[in-house]
């Protein structure tokens, strides 16, 4: 079973934290606000998303260089992305918790 490997890698300390993926949606919005997405920003947004799930969260909002991204912490995805210009009066509905990064 699932909870078996899980549990087995963690006894065997063999657990690496998993990468972000991008939904549709949020892989348009990076493009056309030309946000920089590095494999360090990958990463960041990797860690963030693991500290989210251990402390319960679903759905967090993660500030990071300028930039916000919305994570699914249930299938690791970030949602959507938005840069400093649609940070300004912005109101963010639907989640949980932030972490800043």
């Amino acid at each position: 079973s699932a909870f078996k490997e899980l549990l087995d890698k963690k006894i065997n300390g063999n657990l690496c934290e998993e990468k972000v993926v991008f939904s549709k949606h949020a892989a348009e919005r990076i493009k056309e606000r030309n946000i920089d997405v590095s494999a360090e920003v990958e990463e960041k947004l990797s860690e963030a998303a693991e500290q989210a799930k251990e402390k319960g969260l679903k759905n967090v909002l993660v500030m990071m260089e300028n930039n916000a991204f919305i994570i699914s912490t249930l299938n690791n995805k970030v949602i959507t992305a938005l840069d400093s210009n649609d940070l300004k009066e912005n109101i963010f509905t639907n989640i949980d918790g932030a972490v800043i990064k």
